[in-house]
């Protein structure tokens, strides 16, 4: 990929910004709360505080709230206070360094009679320890089983990989060096590893994960890095990686009714939903029509919230925003055949410290005014705004809704109707109302 040195520099500066937010995770800015301004007539509340480095959460029955940290630990929020003990602490097995880590869960819709809890993060295999921690690594989807006598306890020894089982060390291009050859999960011809997913940089791994009105699981993963044939790989149906994954939830296998199935459920492609993205942070889905709504991170001049369905193309690494980003034979037939790819619905520039959107969700309750209900709010990690954004026959409208949710890294709407905001700076959850 031709990129410039001046996109390169801009890109590393906007990494090492992210690295030192997400270093600095751990210490509590609970003064953040007289900054942040919401629209008048709304309440801000302060759900729990004192999580060190959360990334994601997801309710559980009778009022839990389940929470992963960045280095590997979930905790739970139960009876209006966080629990001291964990629900089940993976760090022994999570790459944590820089923007890497835990940083997706979901339960399955029938918890607890279906007792799984699922995550994704960051693997660190065994005989990757003693290797430099900014290494290429992999990612994996897990489930585990909470314990049907305390659901504030994942049972001993119940970990199954869904995602991610062909990513053994040996996969590993470059175990001290990121973003380098040799590539992460390909084999000697070029081709994608089966069941493989890189992580070549510090960031871009699998992190969303969501169950869809099918009672199917689907997954968000990056591109893996910032090596430039690392970005190809989003436009390559063989490779999990920058893509949106449809699998099953009890063997992490890919469904006949994919787009891309090609008659081995196994097999990638048949995992993959959607395609082309960069970096997938959050994504959810309208309501009514059931699309598909992503917040993809992107590169060095723009972020993009992405509207589609099954068999989508949204065009990276040949395209970012709405403009070419990419010259290079996989992205050549893409630029110039119409309908190809699904260029973004919006899309915000680089400017005034924005540098990284964070998907959100739909609001559907009714403990807010009418004239958000139905909205899709999403927001930036860095500024913290949260914005909302309304959907019509003919336009598409973004307005300001909130400022200095510094650090924010999930926006969704909760079972009760208020809707709750994650930071990562502050290892708080606020509650709207």
């Amino acid at each position: 990929m031709n990129l410039s040195v001046q996109r390169w520099l801009s890109r590393f500066l906007r990494l090492v910004l992210l690295s030192v937010c997400l270093l600095a995770s751990g210490v509590a800015t609970f003064a953040q709360n007289n900054e942040i301004k919401l629209p008048a007539g709304l309440t801000l509340e302060l759900v729990t505080k004192g999580l060190d480095g959360p990334t994601a959460f997801a309710f559980g029955p009778e009022g839990r709230i389940y929470f992963t940290q960045k280095s590997g630990a979930i905790r739970v929020f139960y009876n209006n206070k966080l629990l001291r003990e964990n629900f089940l602490d993976l760090s022994s097995e999570v790459n944590h360094a820089y923007n890497r880590g835990l940083v997706g869960i979901t339960l399955h819709p029938d918890f607890p009679r279906t007792p799984y809890v699922y995550l994704a993060y960051v693997y660190q295999p065994p005989e990757a320890n003693g290797h430099k921690e900014g290494g290429a690594r992999l990612s994996r989807v897990v489930r585990v089983s909470a314990d049907p006598a305390n659901l504030n306890q994942a049972l001993p020894n119940s970990l199954v990989v869904l995602l991610g089982a062909g990513g053994t060390f040996e996969q590993i291009g470059n175990p001290d060096k990121s973003d380098s050859d040799p590539l992460t999960c390909q084999d000697a011809d070029g081709k994608a590893v089966q069941d493989c997913l890189p992580v070549e940089g510090t960031a871009h791994q699998a992190n969303m994960l969501r169950f869809g009105r099918d009672g199917v699981l689907y997954v968000g993963v990056g591109d893996g890095g910032e090596h430039g044939a690392a970005g190809l790989r989003a436009q390559d149906i063989n490779s999990l990686s920058g893509k949106i994954l449809r699998v099953n939830p009890l063997t992490g296998a890919g469904y006949s009714n994919n787009p891309f199935y090609d008659g081995n459920v196994n097999s990638n492609r048949s995992k993959v939903y959607a395609l082309g993205l960069r970096n997938p942070f959050r994504f959810t889905f309208h309501p009514t029509t059931g699309e598909l709504f992503i917040g993809d991170v992107g590169n060095s001049a723009w972020e993009e919230v992405n509207r589609g369905r099954a068999g989508n193309n949204f065009g990276w690494p040949c395209f970012e925003g709405a403009g070419l980003a990419a010259t290079n034979p996989p992205c050549d037939q893409l630029q110039v055949t119409s309908n190809r790819h699904t260029p973004p619905i919006h899309v915000f520039a680089h400017t005034e410290g924005r540098v990284a959107v964070v998907g959100g969700d739909f609001y559907t309750g009714t403990l807010l005014p009418t004239e958000y209900r139905n909205a899709y709010f999403f927001g930036d990690y860095n500024t913290g705004e949260i914005w909302t954004m309304t959907l019509s026959d003919k336009s598409v409208q973004v307005r300001n809704f909130a400022t200095k949710f510094s650090g924010v890294v999930q926006i969704t709407a909760g079972p009760d109707g208020a809707l709750y905001v994650l930071t990562v700076r502050g290892g708080a959850l606020y509650r709207i109302r």
